[in-house]
């Protein structure tokens, strides 16, 4: 809790390293365990899969630089939780710090693991698996304050939806996390991707769509700038935010929050201030196209994000009262970004309290309850608290 108001983070991360795999991956698949490489020049760790270093980038000298500007101010930081090894001891300790009762924890580097098209989706499988099992066990060491989000992948959409069902059901993950890009050509929206979204309706859990910098895709957007000037930059600009429009306006006009209203979907770690002009983009040109398109709709774009949608924002987000203003105050979560170099951490809660540009309501849902209704949590009953 920090100044009267109870806190969740929608998404806090964990910083994976080689026991995911050594440890918990199907013995069928070990003959495809990725190679853990220690940490990278680029200062996160890598691993080589099938051929592929992970994250790409990992030793590029055009992200060693501009990374090793970023990271140097936050070296002291995170000194201490670097050398206990970002344990779940050392996320509660830096929870505490900050203020947050409650955090759902989300991968870093898993999900840049099975961003590779031509992954088997028998081992793509086997590796969101691997990661769903260990932070499983991460978030055991506190159970009510940590919980976790299980990661799938679109190489066989049947697949992911069993990985779901196992992980939510014998492993007690609250989310089902997937990258926003395509995964061999296959977009969120296909109409073969139906079985899984069925199954998170099923299991009422949310749908997350989450950015990674690092993916290794052929349709990943930021591989346009590879090899041109300041890729870093524009690599972790572009990634985040533009990979989430193309999978938000997918699933909002592709028709699968038509076929299934109830399902939950959360956009995260790629800003909002993007979202009202993209949905009225999308409405306009629905208005202007929709008659003649092969999947009819039942409302608006903008209305089924109103009905069954989350946005996430950072704490200094400077374009937050902008979407509060067009889609209104409880449709957005929070996240402090702990432990990323670029997040707000130890002072991104009382950043955002310190906002004179939002009222306590407003407050009050983004920090609390508005997590709630996205993660469908009934254990922690929603209280009113004081400014």
């Amino acid at each position: 809790m920090k100044a009267g108001f109870r806190v969740m983070d929608s998404d806090l991360h964990v910083i994976e390293q080689g026991a995911v795999f050594s440890q918990h991956l199907d013995p069928r698949y070990r003959a495809s365990m990725p190679e853990y490489l220690g940490w990278s020049r680029a200062n996160f760790p890598h691993w080589r899969v099938q051929g592929e270093t992970i994250p790409p980038w990992s030793e590029w000298p055009e992200v060693v630089g501009p990374q090793a500007a970023l990271d140097a101010p936050a070296e002291q930081r995170f000194l201490d939780t670097k050398r206990r090894g970002y344990d779940a001891a050392s996320t509660i300790d830096a929870m505490n710090q900050e203020g947050i009762d409650v955090g759902i924890l989300y991968r870093t580097f898993a999900h840049m693991i099975v961003s590779i098209d031509r992954l088997d989706p028998n081992v793509a499988t086997a590796y969101c698996a691997a990661f769903n099992d260990w932070l499983a066990d991460y978030c055991a060491a506190n159970p009510r304050r940590l919980r976790p989000a299980a990661i799938v992948s679109l190489h066989d959409p049947a697949l992911a939806a069993a990985e779901a069902r196992r992980a939510v059901t014998q492993k007690g993950h609250v989310a089902v996390v997937l990258l926003p890009m395509p995964v061999a050509g296959r977009l969120p929206h296909a109409p073969e991707c139906d079985i899984l979204w069925q199954e998170c309706v099923r299991l009422n859990v949310p749908v997350a769509f989450h950015g990674t910098s690092g993916g290794a895709g052929r349709d990943y957007i930021s591989n346009r700038f590879r090899g041109h000037p300041n890729f870093r930059t524009l690599n972790h600009a572009a990634s985040f935010s533009l990979e989430l429009m193309t999978a938000l306006g997918g699933m909002l006009v592709g028709g699968v929050c038509e076929r299934f209203p109830t399902l939950r979907i959360a956009v995260l770690e790629g800003n909002c201030g993007w979202l009202p002009w993209w949905l009225d983009r999308l409405d306009d040109q629905w208005r202007k196209y929709g008659g003649g398109e092969a999947v009819k709709l039942s409302a608006r774009p903008s209305d089924f994000f109103r009905r069954q949608c989350w946005i996430g924002t950072d704490v200094d987000e400077r374009l937050l009262p902008i979407a509060i203003d067009t889609v209104g105050d409880d449709r957005i979560v929070l996240s402090v970004d702990y432990p990323h170099h670029d997040g707000s951490f130890p002072n991104g809660i009382a950043t955002f309290l310190a906002r004179s540009d939002l009222g306590s309501d407003s407050k009050r849902k983004i920090l609390w309850d508005n997590c709630i209704n996205l993660y469908g949590f009934s254990d922690f009953p929603i209280e009113a608290t004081p400014a």
